[in-house]
């Protein structure tokens, strides 16, 4: 802050007693499409950058007619007793079903959202978030200016008064001082001086420390890390090492997402050939504090890698870190039955194959950044026939986003993008082991409903996934299904503008929005 800034925010701060002021990958929007009850609902919230900050959350119903709907949230350190009351979310004028609300997170760590639909066969849904200060917002020149007008104000103010006081408080109506009383009003002045001094010097001193405080302990701090490559016989180890002191403790313990304590992507940053190569690995726990997987078939060059930590109080993080091959690695199997990756390759239009006859489709529902979009992913065999998807990591589908150049990453399921693990943190808070079986059927869990209902929902060949975009230019977008018991990966390249479209990949000709 500039040094008028601090004259003025100090000197408010003592003579007006003010309270202080304080102040994912690449994108604030965490999405979820599911039940509550029997309503279907769809979830946006838009994650603060700074704490104290206010989430803003948008509901729509999308099926059915609620009365009503409410939203509570719910901070990873307590339970039930300790939330507030449930905020009213108010509807949308001009909008069917929609609502919107904005909850302060008074707090860091993570949240859970409650959202209340009421109404006949009405119910709840979880939607975890973060409330984590991810910016610094500087003081607007114009605010600085001000302060220091009125502080001014003020420091004269009160010199102004010390020395009349001194001069004049004890003299009767229209007797003139006297030398001495001047000679106490210049004391007084003086001493005024001197006070405002002090308030200035003070309150810079508090505003430094303050700034340094929010610097070194409440700005996120993703986990210290490191991510190297090791032989291991006649392939390639990785190895995710986490250097973090705060790994381990309470807040940072890990709990499982899909089965896996791990989930890691490995993404190339060489896009000559359209698509860049990508590994979605899951490192087993090899000591403490250390995971190791194999690499796959990966050309020489460097690369980006994600690694996705949820945490025992519902706080999930992505790391984010880059790897330097020097030759190509060669692959000698995998360390997870669950690990896949797919080779770069130019970007032919789509539908992709993908090997055995299959086909992939995808048709973007393109919104406006900042709206939700739907991945609608078709999967067919040689004969046109759908292909009958398997549950892959619990799910019928996994889909990967990226920016071109890396600013924007999120690994997605079919209720989105939040984390299933959070999710069911925060239900056995509310709801106890009931409400985590309701949630992991809720948020797409195949484990979860009757391996009938599982059989039929894969026997479509079809998965979505909803996103939002936060903002135009040129996407990655991988798509991961299991049929016959082996993973496939699409990728594809998908444009996403200014204005509202829809890209579509299919058999009938595709627009240039999206690429395979």
């Amino acid at each position: 802050m500039n040094l008028l800034g601090r004259v003025g925010l100090g000197l408010v701060a003592v003579w007006l007693a003010a309270v202080p002021v304080v102040a994912h990958v690449g994108s604030p929007f965490i999405v979820f499409e599911g039940r509550a009850g029997d309503f279907p609902v769809q979830v946006v919230v838009r994650q603060p950058e700074v704490v104290p900050g206010l989430a803003e959350i948008s509901v729509r119903i999308l099926g059915g007619n609620p009365t009503g709907v409410r939203v509570l949230p719910l901070h990873g350190n307590t339970d039930k007793s300790g939330a507030p009351r449930p905020d009213i979310a108010k509807p949308v004028p001009g909008e069917t079903n929609l609502y919107t609300a904005a909850l302060w997170f008074m707090n860091r760590g993570a949240y859970g959202i409650e959202v209340q639909v009421e109404g006949p066969s009405g119910g709840t849904a979880i939607v975890p978030v973060n409330s984590v200060a991810y910016d610094r917002k500087s003081m607007p020149a114009g605010l600085g200016i001000a302060l220091a007008i009125v502080g001014a104000g003020l420091a004269l103010g009160v010199i102004a008064i010390a020395m009349a006081a001194a001069r004049e408080a004890t003299l009767p109506a229209g007797v003139p001082p006297s030398r001495g009383r001047w000679g106490w009003a210049a004391l007084a002045g003086f001493v005024g001086v001197t006070a405002v001094g002090g308030a200035i010097f003070g309150g810079s001193a508090w505003w430094n420390q303050e700034d340094t405080r929010h610097i070194t302990r409440v700005l996120y701090r993703q986990l210290a890390h490191k991510v190297t490559t090791v032989p291991a016989g006649s392939g390639t180890q990785l190895q995710l090492t986490l250097t973090d002191s705060r790994y381990g403790l309470r807040p940072y313990r890990p709990v499982p997402e899909h089965g896996k304590l791990v989930h890691l992507f490995v993404v190339g940053e060489d896009t000559s050939l359209g698509v860049p190569a990508l590994a979605h690995l899951h490192p087993h726990e090899s000591g403490e504090k250390e995971f190791t997987c194999r690499l796959p078939n990966l050309p020489a060059g460097r690369y980006r890698v994600f690694t996705e930590l949820t945490h025992e109080e519902g706080f999930t993080q992505t790391l984010t870190n880059s790897l330097e091959l020097a030759e190509q690695t060669t692959a000698t199997g995998w360390s997870d039955p669950d690990d896949s990756a797919a080779s770069a390759g130019p970007g032919a239009m789509s539908p992709v194959p993908v090997g055995d006859g299959l086909m992939v489709h995808l048709r973007v529902q393109a919104a406006l950044p900042g709206e939700v979009s739907r991945l609608e992913a078709r999967i067919d065999q040689a004969d046109g026939a759908p292909a009958p998807l398997e549950p892959y990591l619990r799910m019928l589908g996994h889909a990967v986003v990226m920016r071109d150049d890396g600013s924007v990453f999120g690994h997605l399921h079919p209720a989105g993008s939040l984390s299933m693990a959070a999710a069911r943190t925060f239900a056995r808070k509310l709801d106890g082991e009931a409400g985590v079986k309701a949630t992991d059927a809720n948020c797409g869990d195949l484990e979860a409903v009757p391996a009938a209902v599982a059989a039929a929902l894969g026997r479509r060949g079809e998965v979505s996934f909803p996103y939002v975009f936060p903002n135009a230019g040129n996407y990655f977008v991988w798509i991961q299904v299991k049929v016959a018991g082996r993973i496939y990966t699409a990728p594809f390249r998908v444009t996403i503008g200014g204005q509202r479209a829809v890209a579509t990949s299919s058999e009938r000709e595709p627009t240039e929005a999206v690429e395979g």
